[in-house]
């Protein structure tokens, strides 16, 4: 009787999480029609999770005394992101951002319960995200089939053409693809043989839209991850190695794939040859030199072409990030208030162009200050521990699904290298991420009442 009491409840969490995924990814989408679908309905359907999770972990979860200890550092964060409200400059967006992480945190909380056997809930979870992942990968083929022009970024001087599938740049999709590249693992050498071949199929997917994005950071990210979770879940060191090596084999085949497209061939600036305008009343230094471009402005006033990407290179990212570090030292301790890492940020850089500094613990450092930084960082401490504890436990392999969670944790910290948004509910990639990464804590407790 209990389990056909479960039934109703878990058939909900199988079915939401995987659209909630889904239409987060519509939200940060290019594509007009996704957008007005994503944009609304991904609240919904993540207020709609939290709840049957909730209902789910009460009726059917075990009872954790004391909380992990990662989880609680999880509720400090939240907090503190309420109490920034107070000295935000802008206290309404603060309170709806800090709102939407705390029904994250719970969501995902919530969902480490759903079973007495923290495998279970943690194997269902994870499958689900890797769904929703592997529906937007398809979805954006079905895009480029469709409408080429949506899927792909034309080329530049700087860079070749670009794939960005349903994202709104190269970079959103691929930050996605990242987190599930370590799922895909997990699900090609755990399981039935059969479905294995289908997480050997996700992983060449997902790599081959990395590859062609050319996002760096997913590269580096989702291969990194993966790696991880191929040495948990190897059982003996041949096997480990033997996993990591064509995987590393795989990066460097996607790091030569995203050099093939060519970049646009330099011309003249057609600006240079127009008849001069007439001089503007008064003094107006944009008429100079625009003023998200004065930092880094060549002082011949001639054109500079972009400096050519390389996997490690940081680009303009460089210049914005020590223009945030820069910002971040007038309030120091406390930042401007959580959530308003796009509104206080100023690009005025020449090589960059963005409204965040991406890089997601530079970008707490500007809402939280150095205070919201330490939670962020004791946080994945937190996790990192969970997860030694995990590994040492089962040294030959037999970790299951808490496999898929240490890769989703480490690509995760490489990515918030590179993008922001690691704390932005918005973001496409940050509901995939706390789901997975707050299952280790219940993992990794030996025996569960």
């Amino acid at each position: 009787m209990d389990r056909i009491r479960l039934l109703p409840l878990q058939a909900a969490v199988d079915v939401l999480l995987p659209a909630t995924i889904v239409l987060f990814a519509f939200g940060s989408s290019s594509v007009h029609g996704l957008t007005r679908i994503g944009g609304p309905a991904r609240w919904i359907a993540l207020l709609a999770l939290a709840g049957a999770a909730v209902l789910q972990a009460i009726a059917h979860g075990p009872r954790l005394r004391p909380l992990p200890v990662a989880w609680l550092i999880a509720a400090v964060l939240v907090v503190v992101g309420v109490e920034s409200a107070l000295w935000s400059v802008d206290p309404r967006l603060t309170v709806s951002r800090v709102f939407t992480v705390g029904v994250l945190f719970v969501a995902a909380a919530a969902l480490a319960l759903g079973s007495r056997d923290a495998r279970v809930a943690a194997a269902r979870a994870l499958k689900g995200v890797l769904t929703g992942i592997a529906l937007v990968a398809l979805a954006s083929l079905v895009v480029l089939a469709v409408r080429r022009g949506d899927a792909v970024l034309s080329a530049t001087t700087g860079a070749g053409w670009r794939f960005r599938g349903i994202g709104q740049s190269p970079n959103t999709v691929p930050m996605l693809l990242s987190i599930g590249m370590p799922l895909a693992v997990w699900r090609s050498l755990h399981g039935p043989p059969r479905r294995r071949w289908l997480g050997v199929a996700l992983v060449l997917l997902f790599a081959g839209e990395i590859a062609f994005s050319g996002s760096r950071g997913a590269v580096i990210a989702g291969f990194g991850g993966a790696v991880a979770t191929a040495l948990a879940l190897g059982r003996s060191v041949g096997s480990k190695l033997a996993v990591a090596g064509g995987l590393c084999a795989l990066a460097l085949v996607c790091v030569t794939l995203a050099k093939l497209p060519s970049p646009a061939p330099v011309t003249d600036n057609p600006a240079s040859q127009e008849s001069p305008a007439a001089a503007p009343r008064g003094i107006d230094a944009e008429h100079v030199v625009r003023l998200e471009d004065e930092i880094g402005f060549p002082s011949t006033r001639s054109y500079i072409p972009p400096a050519k990407r390389t996997l490690f290179g940081a680009s303009g990212r460089a210049q914005a990030w020590d223009g945030a570090l820069h910002q971040g030292d007038e309030r120091p301790v406390s930042g401007y208030g959580f959530g308003t890492e796009d509104s206080v940020f100023a690009d005025r850089f020449y090589s960059f162009e963005g409204n965040f500094v991406e890089n997601s613990y530079l970008g707490l450092f500007l809402q939280l200050g150095a205070a919201g930084v330490a939670l962020l960082v004791a946080l994945l401490a937190s996790l990192a521990w969970s997860a030694a504890r995990l590994v040492l436990r089962f040294p030959s392999g037999g970790i299951g699904p808490a496999a898929g969670a240490i890769g989703v944790l480490i690509a995760a910290v490489l990515i918030g290298g590179t993008q922001s948004g690691v704390l932005s509910v918005g973001n496409i990639a940050a509901a995939s991420i706390w789901i997975c990464v707050l299952m280790l804590p219940v993992l990794a407790r030996e025996n569960l009442p």
